[in-house]
């Protein structure tokens, strides 16, 4: 045989492979330009297909050959997947709060509303859970990331066998995009050395705008795009993420159906609202304050909210209202101060879910005005989990005295009242208030236990798909019943391997069969579904609820030892189907059926990674986990270098450390910081200040911001030209978490001030923050003495900076 002839030969045999590697549909020509494929997705990505032209010596009688793009199944629609934050199932209006929310109202009135739809009662989990259709402790989200142990179900990694829908659909020719909150990248892994695989755009998503961590200012955040830090609000006061984030995604959305009408989006848009700090605009605290919502009290709007519900048909008439708490103090209790500080509190806290939803609407308009609303269908779920009580009783102007264990006295919150969710405050509210908004449940954030927690309002439309327009559906669903729902939705297969991992199925089930009218009353698809978070545990099983009674408090500052995880829990029994609220426990009149239920729970607990159980909480906070600086006692830095997190910066909390800078001072004297970690709300920064009116700028500052409750300086002098050496030096006065200890600032080697403190900050600086070098990124640790803006850029040059700890 000829080489000619074996060659043509040998491209109609690579021309039939390549036709049946596609099990789908091609449309035009194939190997011409304009080609399209679906593909049946079982591996992920679909491997490179053999090329089906002819290749000779001669171009001139040679055939080109394009692989096919890959497009979605004929008619697979948009996909708009929205979540808000930290909102109890009775804030709502759509779900009978007194909060206005007419996007939400929209979907719902377009679409169905879900009454009986559950997360796992904190973030990290129920994003992890949400995006991989897989149980919160499979996905390795059994916590908060923030929380890692260095066990299957809890270490924070979404492991390579729980491929995302971001992956699936991109994989499939869907544009993949995440806007807002991502709280499922390992800490460990969040700074400029990566690893970035499970960054958004390691988790199958081409473009992410949006914070990394649990919660961020939506004045100054730590705002990345892709992953590359961006600070678009310096030198813009009135800039704000919810509407900046809104914007994003409405050009971002506008920008692909110009250039391709044709291809289908997947957008995943999560803004931090209405987690802490509640941070609206000055228009919407008005608005709110303005209709008076709150002034009667959280008793008094549980029982508005739950008449809402009984006449929207949100509960059924045989619901009850569960009682108020005795660990709560009921509102006539309160005094005068109490009140009026707790009311503005809730007034900013409900103009930033109107705010949230005002911004959501106008994604969602985006939608409709380019054309897409038939074509796209959009989930939108009313938070992550239910309201949080992470403000303590009284509420706080800043989230950081919670996680460091500080309460606020109610008089002292009234110096921030005037500005109470500005720039000035990181706020949230007092417990009181996220029960209320939980209406009708028991119980909040944190607790899995009970619907509190776990109940989120859904809904769902998609034109001439879900016809029953307006529609209540109340069959139990979860999470992760959302992936497997959108796959039905596009035609889309689960893939059976993706980069070459096999991958463990869905713990989900569509909720397809709700949208015919005809199953509006049909038992759920959902039969079984556990629950467990900081070692409170319930599971549900065809309309039976068994569930731990919480141990410890959401809303207590405790650093108390936990009661022993297995035997220190008493067991309730609720059957949910007549008793939708979890009002009558029948955990003493059925001790059988509550141990068939235990059963049933550590038996999914044993395979779905929940093992073993830990109802630790500052002992977690603190645990030993992966890390850039392990080890470390040192660390060196010259020139600039900004938005390092925490996790890859010098440790300095509760232990005694060395900061030594080695600077120039040019002609004309410098100013600027030299290093900070933290902000406003809490950190440090050692900096030559900048003086007023060119009078006292250039000296040499240490100072310390113990929450934004005391700030303690150390000032030396302004520093002439040349070569300078700035040494800060801190002793610890010992091991425990938060002590205070003495601190001696020297400027070429003579002591120049020295100063103590009686605490230090114990467990975190403000982690929407950064350690920098050489400015200062987001906000000023100084407020008034040695005030500042950022970036408030080094004018000299940091020729060496050295830390050392002293473990």
């Amino acid at each position: 045989m000829k080489i000619r002839d074996s060659m043509l030969l040998g491209a109609g045999f690579l021309a039939m492979s390549c036709i049946s590697c596609f099990a789908q549909e091609v449309k035009g020509v194939l190997g011409s330009p304009t080609a399209t494929t679906t593909i049946d997705g079982k591996q992920l990505p679909q491997s490179d297909p053999s090329f089906g032209g002819v290749i000779k010596q001669k171009a001139t009688e040679s055939q080109p050959w394009w692989a096919p793009r890959i497009v979605p199944p004929q008619g697979a629609p948009n996909v708009l997947l929205i979540m808000t934050d930290d909102v109890g199932f009775g804030a709502p209006g759509t779900f009978g709060g007194v909060v206005p929310t007419p996007a939400l109202d929209r979907i719902a009135n377009e679409g169905l509303r879900f009454t009986n739809f559950h997360s796992t009662s904190l973030c990290s989990p129920s994003r992890a859970a949400l995006i991989t259709g897989r149980n919160h402790h499979v996905a390795g989200f059994g916590v908060v990331g923030e929380m890692a142990t260095g066990y299957p179900g809890y270490d924070s990694i979404i492991r390579k066998e729980n491929g995302t829908i971001g992956t699936v659909l991109r994989d499939h020719g869907y544009a993949t995009s995440w806007f807002g909150k991502n709280h499922n990248t390992p800490f460990y892994q969040s700074s400029q050395a990566g690893p970035f695989d499970q960054w958004p755009s390691g988790m199958g998503f081409d473009y992410f705008y949006g914070f990394v961590g649990g919660d961020a200012s939506q004045w100054q955040p730590n705002l990345f795009r892709n992953t590359t830090a961006i600070y678009p609000f310096e030198g813009k006061p009135e800039w704000n993420l919810t509407t900046a984030m809104a914007d994003d995604a409405i050009q971002y959305m506008k920008q692909l159906k110009e250039i391709a009408p044709d291809k289908p989006f997947f957008v995943y848009y999560v803004p931090g609202g209405t987690h802490a700090p509640h941070h609206p605009t000055p228009e919407w605290i008005k608005k709110i304050s303005d209709m008076h919502l709150f002034d009667e009290g959280w008793n008094k709007l549980r029982e508005t909210i739950f008449a809402n519900q009984k006449r929207l048909g949100i509960m059924p008439e045989n619901a009850k209202l569960t009682p108020w708490p005795k660990q709560l103090p009921e509102w006539d209790t309160l005094n005068i101060e109490q009140k009026k500080l707790f009311i503005k509190q809730a007034d900013v806290y409900g103009a930033y879910l109107a705010y949230t939803d005002n911004e959501i609407g106008r994604v969602i308009q985006a939608v409709d005005d380019l054309g897409e609303q038939d074509n796209t269908l959009i989930i939108y779920i009313s938070g992550d989990n239910g309201a949080s009580a992470e403000g303590t009783l009284n509420g706080t102007p800043n989230e950081f005295t919670t996680f460091n264990g500080v309460p606020v006295p109610v008089k002292d919150q009234y110096l921030w009242y005037e500005f109470w969710g500005s720039d000035r405050t990181f706020p949230h509210f007092s417990a009181g208030w996220a029960w209320a908004l939980g209406t009708p449940f028991k119980w909040m954030k944190q607790v899995p236990s009970h619907f509190g927690g776990t109940a989120q309002g859904m809904a769902m439309s998609w034109p001439g798909h879900i016809a029953d327009a307006g529609g209540i559906r109340r069959q139990f669903h979860h999470f992760i019943d959302i992936v497997p729902t959108i796959l039905e939705a596009t035609g889309i297969k689960a893939p059976d391997t993706i980069n070459g991992v096999q991958q463990r199925p869905f713990d989900g089930v569509s909720m397809v069969y709700t949208w015919d009218k005809a199953n509006a009353e049909a038992p759920s698809t959902r039969k079984t579904q556990y629950f467990e978070m900081l070692g409170n545990r319930a599971i549900y099983h065809e309309g039976w609820v068994a569930a731990t009674t919480p141990a410890t408090l959401p809303w207590e500052l405790s650093s108390k030892t936990p009661p022993d995880v297995i035997s220190g829990y008493e067991w309730e029994l609720y059957n949910v189907k007549d008793d939708p609220t979890q009002f009558d426990d029948l955990a003493a009149k059925m001790p059988d059926k509550l141990k068939e239920m235990q059963t049933l729970f550590y038996s999914e607990a044993a395979k779905h990674d929940v093992l073993p159980l830990d109802n630790s909480t500052l002992a977690r906070w603190n645990a030993p986990r992966p890390s850039l600086t392990a080890g470390r006692t040192e660390f060196t830095y010259s020139g600039e270098l900004s938005g390092v997190p925490a996790n890859a910066a010098p440790r300095i909390l509760d232990k005694s450390y060395t900061i030594t800078a080695e600077v120039e001072i040019p002609e004309g004297g410098a100013e600027g910081m030299i290093v900070t970690e933290g902000g406003r709300f809490g950190g440090y920064g050692l900096f030559l200040s900048k003086g007023e009116l060119g009078i006292g700028g250039g000296k040499v500052v240490f100072l310390y911001n113990l929450l934004d409750l005391k700030r303690t300086t150390w000032e030396g002098p302004a520093l002439g030209v040349g070569k300078h050496t700035i040494v800060f030096d801190f002793k610890s006065d010992g091991p425990a978490l938060g002590q205070g200890g003495m601190g001696i600032l020297t400027v070429d080697g003579k002591e120049v001030a020295r100063n103590s403190m009686d605490h230090t900050t114990p467990i975190t600086f403000p982690e929407d923050e950064a350690f920098d070098v050489g400015l200062d990124t987001r906000s000023g640790v100084a407020m008034i003495e040695y005030r500042y803006d950022p970036p408030f850029r080094f004018t000299g040059k940091i020729d060496r900076l050295t830390f050392r700890l002293n473990e």
